[in-house]
């Protein structure tokens, strides 16, 4: 619940009613509250994959940079800015959610496992302190393998 909660404050929040309202009025130009309307069609079609609309602002901003030169502040580059910032936070809260859903659990389960492998081998140290003479036979690593995974559970 609380990644929700913070991926909503990020997402829908933080950076488009705080940070760019910030540095838009902090420029002096209200012209750049725009980048809010980029900033989430970014997010929309980051959320909904729909990347057949990305190149069209692309090659728009660079037939305009080609036509009348780049500059970081123009509202061309400050929109296609807003626009991928849009696309990076989505895809980085779904990294992120992936990360958490499939391979943490993963992990701790490697943990598990190789806590109970480990406790095998120590049962198979001591038998052999216990019985010097006697020879470690598949059947009796069976027995306490089968003992420490699945009598422990």
């Amino acid at each position: 619940m609380k990644l929700k909660l913070l991926s909503f404050f990020l997402l829908y929040i933080l950076v488009p009613f705080l940070i760019i309202p910030f540095l838009s009025l902090r420029s002096g130009n209200q012209y750049g509250l725009f980048g809010i309307l980029f900033y989430f069609s970014g997010l929309i079609m980051s959320r909904y994959k729909q990347w057949i609309f990305l190149p069209i602002p692309i090659v728009f901003c660079l037939w305009y940079w080609y036509t009348y030169g780049f500059g970081i502040m123009d509202y061309v580059s400050i929109f296609l800015a807003c626009l991928l910032i849009g696309i990076g936070t989505q895809q980085v809260f779904i990294e992120i959610n992936k990360y958490i859903n499939k391979v943490l659990p993963e992990q701790e389960l490697n943990m598990e496992y190789n806590e109970k492998l480990e406790q095998m081998n120590l049962q198979i140290e001591s038998y052999k302190k216990n019985h010097p003479h006697e020879k470690i036979t598949q059947e009796l690593v069976e027995k306490i393998r089968t003992e420490v995974f699945f009598n422990n559970a």
